[in-house]
């Protein structure tokens, strides 16, 4: 089978940087579907289509975080998206970090959270926020580590969306997130005493469509694997990482794979909507449910592959498909530096996940971007040398695979 090219690569992720911000509903994200389903068209696949569904579109109106007391003092901050419309006052409670590796810390926390805000450093508050709804939580303020003074601007909702009702897609209190620097501010004031602070958080619900676009290249055997890369971006973000790294890589496997002769059916599948819940993935999954479960065999999700930034190459899977995948790396020359499982639905793969179908995402963690879901995820930040070497190893993995490895 051919080598992919570190040129065509670089080509389709420049050309659909140059469309921007991808979020649900732009000119940006209208912009990068219609490049995709050419290019897919263009290819030498089977069939190409679109597969469309309604989500929920998040457009924001006010935001705005104020110390009460002890001093007077407004805080930088971008709304938490899918939180409540409202404004809310209370004391500040500081729960401190969450990610996959404490979980269970806001079930286990003996702190009174009853009409309380709260204030936690995470990536994925759509994690966690369920639980502090439970407690009593009036609200929540979200911190993160971006540098420079940068915001992360992130969600409050996760999987599973809700397909037959979007509207449905909020949580009951609102949030806000903030910096690092004004998580230390923060801090300092709470050192001195109890803080009392305001949030407000206003924004607009629209139902918008948006679709997958899907390609397929068809096997000698009943039997198939979903490759798959979202192409949405989250808001204010030209997100080169996250996920114009996924995009051009799926783009150039399906080129390739399109001309070779599977014996498993191979579906190139780009999807819609996963910044806000895993909502494109999660409608795919739905439509196929009992042929995916059936056939099958596996899923790659492409996300977030390569930056210039030094990370480990981690493996997210399970089962014999992660023992393969670890066993392969090693061989092709392109090891594992450390592998989990898919209990959090942190991309594409987990609908499939929850559906028995096995399933398996390398990418680029811990540490995480440093740029994630800011302005900066920009292409100034991508190792085009290391997307291809990754491009190449997903391509021998699923050479293996889609001709009866596994």
């Amino acid at each position: 089978m051919e080598r992919l090219s570190a040129e065509n690569i670089r080509s389709d992720f420049q050309e659909i940087y140059r469309f921007g911000c991808r979020w649900l509903d732009t000119e940006g994200e209208r912009n990068t579907r219609q490049s995709i389903l050419t290019k897919f068209e263009d290819s030498s696949m089977d069939n190409v289509y679109c597969e469309w569904f309604q989500c929920h579109r998040y457009v924001p109106k006010e935001c705005r975080l104020e110390v009460l007391s002890p001093i007077s003092l407004d805080i930088r901050c971008e709304p938490l998206e899918y939180s409540e419309n409202s404004e809310i006052e209370g004391e500040l409670i500081f729960l401190g970090e969450f990610n996959e590796g404490n979980a269970d810390t806001i079930s286990k926390t003996n702190m009174d959270l009853e009409g309380k805000i709260s204030l936690i450093v995470s990536d994925t508050p759509a994690f966690y926020i369920s639980e502090l709804i439970e407690k009593g939580a009036a609200g929540v303020i979200v911190a993160t580590d971006a540098p420079d003074n940068l915001i992360r601007t992130l969600a409050a909702k996760s999987y599973p969306p809700n397909l037959k009702d979007p509207l449905k897609w909020k949580v009951k209190i609102p949030g806000v997130s903030i910096s690092k620097q004004d998580l230390y501010k923060l801090l300092s004031y709470m050192s001195l005493g109890k803080v009392t602070v305001k949030i407000e958080h206003f924004w607009d619900s629209r139902i918008s469509q948006t679709c997958n676009i899907v390609g397929i290249v068809e096997g000698g055997m009943d039997e198939s694997i979903v490759v798959g890369a979202h192409y949405d971006s989250q808001i204010k973000t030209p997100g080169a990482w996250d996920n114009l790294t996924g995009v051009s890589t799926l783009l150039n496997l399906a080129r390739i794979f399109g001309k070779a002769k599977n014996r498993r059916r191979i579906i190139f599948v780009a999807f819609g909507a996963e910044e806000i819940g895993l909502w494109g993935s999660s409608f795919f999954v739905e439509e196929l449910r009992e042929e995916l479960r059936e056939r099958c065999n596996a899923m790659f999700c492409l996300d977030a592959v390569s930056s210039a930034f030094p990370a480990e190459r981690s493996l997210w899977s399970e089962g014999l498909l992660k023992k393969i995948i670890l066993e392969k790396a090693q061989q092709y020359g392109y090891p594992i530096d450390n592998s989990r499982g898919l209990t959090l639905s942190y991309s594409d793969y987990y609908p499939f996940f929850t559906e028995g179908i096995p399933a398996a995402m390398i990418w680029e963690y811990p540490p995480i971007n440093p740029y994630y879901h800011t302005e900066k995820d920009s292409i100034k930040y991508i190792d085009f040398n290391k997307l291809y070497l990754m491009g190449e190893l997903y391509k021998k993995i699923i050479q293996e695979v889609s001709n009866g490895l596994y």
